[in-house]
C-alpha cells in the first residue's frame, strides 16, 4: 500500500522542503510560501499541519486548497475563505479547520491594516500514481439528465456537471459513491450517486503497477432546453 502524507506549502518551519532545481509550479508555491506571515506567529509551532481525514485517505483523493485570511487584534484568524478549490469538500474543510486554530501575536499592525494573507495546503501522496478503475464504456444506465461519466476528470462541480469520488468491488460494481455537490443541490447529489451506481468500472489489465479500488471521474449533465 502507498504512503500518505500531507505537505502543507506555507513558511512554516519544517513544513516544506524544496530540493533541485523548481519548476513553475514550485516557484509559485514558494511565492505563497513567503506570503505566509511566518514571522508573526506566537511559535512556530502555533500553526499545525492538517490532520488528513480518514474519509480522504480511503478514498486516496489529492488537492490544492488555497486560503486567504486575516489576522485578528487578539491573534486569532479570521474571515478565512477558500479562493481555489482542491476539488474536494473534505480536503477544503479540513484546510479551514487546520487555519482557524493558527495563533498570531496580539495587537499587530497587519492586523490594524486589516492585511489579507494566503496560505496553499498542498494534499498529496507519495510514491508513484496507482492504478485507478475507469469507466467500462456504455455500462452506465441511459439517462434524461446526465450526458456520461468521464474518468479521472475532476475538475470542480459548476454547472455542466458534479464530482465524484467511489470505491470499486472486483466485479467492477461502485460503492461508496460520493457526489461533491458542495451544498449546491442535495437532491441533484443523490440522483448523480444514483447514477454512477448503475454504470460499471475495471483496471485495464494491460497496465502495470499497484492496483486500487478507488477511483473519480464527474458526471456530465445534458444540456437543457
Amino acid at each position: 500500500m502507498k504512503k500518505k502524507h500531507i505537505a502543507v506549502i506555507a513558511a512554516l518551519a519544517g513544513l516544506a522542503v524544496w530540493i533541485g532545481s523548481t519548476t513553475l509550479a514550485q516557484r509559485q508555491q514558494r511565492k505563497l510560501a513567503d506570503a505566509f506571515p511566518a514571522k508573526l506567529l506566537v511559535s512556530p509551532k502555533s500553526c499545525a499541519t492538517p490532520k488528513w481525514p480518514g474519509e480522504a485517505r480511503r478514498y486516496e483523493i489529492e488537492g490544492i486548497s488555497l486560503l486567504t485570511f486575516r489576522i485578528a487584534p487578539e491573534g486569532h484568524v479570521e474571515e478565512a475563505h477558500v479562493v481555489q478549490s482542491s476539488g474536494w469538500e473534505i480536503l477544503d474543510d479540513a484546510a479551514i479547520e487546520s487555519l482557524v486554530k493558527c495563533k498570531f501575536k496580539p495587537g499587530l499592525e497587519e492586523a490594524e491594516h486589516h492585511d489579507i494573507f494566503p496560505i496553499q495546503f498542498v494534499w498529496t501522496m507519495t510514491g508513484s500514481p496507482p492504478m485507478r478503475p475507469a469507466l467500462v464504456e456504455g455500462s452506465c444506465v441511459q439517462s434524461d439528465r446526465f450526458a456520461g461519466f468521464k474518468t479521472f476528470d475532476r475538475s470542480a462541480t459548476d454547472a455542466t456537471g458534479m464530482l465524484v469520488r467511489l470505491l470499486v468491488e472486483p466485479d467492477g460494481t461502485p460503492k461508496g459513491v460520493k457526489a461533491e455537490s458542495s451544498g449546491r443541490d442535495a437532491a441533484l447529489g443523490q440522483l448523480v450517486e444514483e447514477y454512477v451506481q448503475s454504470c460499471k468500472f475495471v483496471v485495464d489489465p494491460s497496465l502495470k503497477g499497484e492496483q486500487t479500488d478507488t477511483t473519480f471521474g464527474r458526471v456530465i449533465y445534458k444540456p437543457t432546453s
